[in-house]
């Protein structure tokens, strides 16, 4: 009836051949329509036009953390596999290399690959190996990027100062005694000499009309105002005096018969740990105060700080302990020190090289961790 080169036949064919598509496109979704095209899925990502193989990546993954199925955790997983494959990158580009035998030989040495009873390497222990844990590609990535570890960890030096301060933080410990008066007993240990009468709080309306909208509702809002005034006054009185006593090193005894605040001590810490309660409760407000981290070694043990003003309510500490070992590392402790410190610097400083190499690499993510898939 219809010429199968005519205009119409070819349209209405577009036309039916686009509608399956789209139904197809529908029920499957695009990654499994294009699978089921004939097209790769075995890659997981491209890096700087390299693929990387999404049965790698699983093996990875599931030798590592188990078999988890949870989204954030495959693209936190999967960029670590891609921080350490642009690594592999990075090293063969600056011309580190791996031999095949020398991989061969690496798996032919794993514990557990080896029969106990013939010596040999086990054929059902190896294809378990290849199948659940890792591959030859893999292990051969893994052994460049460590010669480029090694050989950046051969630019790294501690100097011997630095081994010293570390001795002594490690061995030191401190502990302090606080008084912590709360905003709500501040509050209410001055009710008494805050009260606001009538007066008060029309002389106050009166100079302040601009913010006046219904006087009769107004009135409690303006005597609140008034109180935190005069309670402002009296807080700001109790931190002059205690400041002025701190300033005279004057004792932690002498401010908490101004400050009245409950007293409670610290658990003992080293420099830099933070500063918990005998609760383990953290002391955050102290903690993260000027005052603690720059008087704290200045203040004689039993003397008062300056008061650490807070919206939850106000602090003065004293040392109770302040003990720094004295003399050095022995040589035993020197070595174990400096080699803590060398593997703390190195892996600042690869961590540091794969989040740049992360960031300027071109990357194609196509995250699909299911394998059975």
């Amino acid at each position: 009836m219809f010429d199968s080169k005519s205009l119409i036949v070819k349209v209405v064919s577009y036309a039916i051949t686009g509608f399956f598509v789209l139904i197809i496109v529908i029920s499957f979704g695009m990654p499994d329509f294009i699978s089921r095209m004939g097209l790769d899925q075995s890659v997981i990502a491209i890096v700087n036009g390299e693929k990387v193989n999404r049965f790698d990546f699983l093996r990875y993954k599931n030798s590592r953390f188990g078999e988890i199925n949870d989204r954030k955790m495959d693209n936190w997983i999967l960029s670590y596999y891609i921080g350490e494959f642009l690594l592999y990158q990075e090293a063969r580009k600056m011309g580190f290399y791996v031999t095949s035998d020398s991989v061969k030989d690496y798996i032919a040495n794993i514990p557990g690959l080896r029969d106990p009873n013939t010596g040999r390497v086990d054929p059902e222990r190896l294809n378990y190996f290849f199948d659940r844990i890792s591959s030859e590609s893999q292990i051969k990535r893994e052994m460049t990027g460590s010669k480029f570890i090694q050989f950046t960890k051969m630019g790294i030096a501690v100097a011997p100062d630095e081994i010293l301060a570390v001795y002594k933080i490690e061995n030191s410990r401190f502990q302090i005694k606080y008084s912590f008066l709360t905003a709500m007993d501040l509050r209410n240990m001055y009710k008494d000499k805050t009260p606001v009468n009538d007066a008060e709080i029309s002389s106050e309306m009166e100079k302040n009309k601009m913010e006046i909208k219904d006087p009769k509702t107004d009135r409690e809002r303006i005597r609140a105002k008034l109180v935190n005034i005069k309670l402002g006054k009296i807080k700001n009185d109790i931190i002059d005096a205690i400041n002025l006593l701190s300033l005279n090193s004057g004792s932690f005894d002498a401010a908490q018969k101004l400050l009245r605040g409950r007293v409670s001590v610290s658990k003992t810490f080293k420099a830099g740990e933070r500063l918990v309660d005998q609760n383990g409760q953290p002391i955050s407000s102290v903690n993260n105060s000027k005052i603690f981290l720059e008087e704290f070694m200045g203040i004689r043990e039993g003397a008062c700080s300056r008061v650490i003003n807070t919206e939850s309510g106000l602090y003065v500490f004293t040392p109770l302990l302040k003990e720094i070992k004295q003399g050095g590392p022995s040589d035993k402790e020197r070595q174990s020190l400096e080699k803590s410190l060398e593997d703390k610097s190195l892996m600042t400083a690869v961590g540091t090289l794969k989040q740049k190499l992360f960031e300027n690499a071109k990357k194609t993510i196509n995250l699909k961790t299911d394998s059975r898939q």
